[in-house]
């Protein structure tokens, strides 16, 4: 065997090896199917106009209302980048702003009556897609698979392994997520 075959072989075997560890794939893939069955359970809903980008303000925007740094700070983007968000998404009737009543430079964000209603909707189709994947592979799995990687998730932020290279250095932006997911 010359040494380059033997090189392919080893590669071959380590690239297996990788693969059948790796997460990234079945957490990428599952994460796709969860977000293409959202847009789809909330356009089925009447919340056409929304778009993936929208998000950002969705997750990140308190039900009592978000100054819109705060916002682009949870969301890990520019403060610029936040409020074209929250102008198309003030545009289409998910949310309002106003001068914050604490510090008038500031703005407040908060849901409007039809954002209300779309948390609500969203809420209804990520149960629904919760059965579905419990149909698929019981409640209890689930349900494990769930408690599994979030205690994974916060374990690496205890020890800082959760942090990336060209994330901020600290709250929910740096990893996404916030405490009670």
């Amino acid at each position: 065997m010359s040494p380059r075959s033997s090189s392919k072989l080893r590669a071959d075997s380590a690239r297996r090896q990788a693969r059948s560890r790796s997460l990234l794939h079945p957490l990428r893939d599952l994460a796709a199917d969860f977000r293409d069955r959202m847009r789809a359970g909330l356009r089925d809903r009447g919340h056409a106009a929304l778009q993936p980008a929208h998000s950002g303000v969705i997750v990140n925007l308190r039900t009592e209302g978000t100054r819109l740094t705060e916002l682009a700070e949870r969301a890990g983007i520019s403060k610029q980048a936040m409020g074209k968000l929250v102008a198309e998404m003030e545009d289409i009737g998910y949310v309002r702003c106003a001068p914050d009543p604490v510090d008038a430079r500031a703005k407040l964000v908060t849901f409007s009556r039809s954002g209300l209603g779309l948390l609500a909707d969203a809420g209804t189709v990520v149960d629904d897609i919760w059965e579905l994947y419990a149909g698929l592979i019981g409640e209890r799995r689930l349900s494990t698979l769930r408690s599994s990687l979030l205690t994974l998730l916060a374990k690496l932020d205890e020890h800082g392994e959760g942090e990336r290279a060209d994330a901020p250095e600290s709250g929910p932006a740096r990893t996404g997520r916030t405490r009670k997911e």
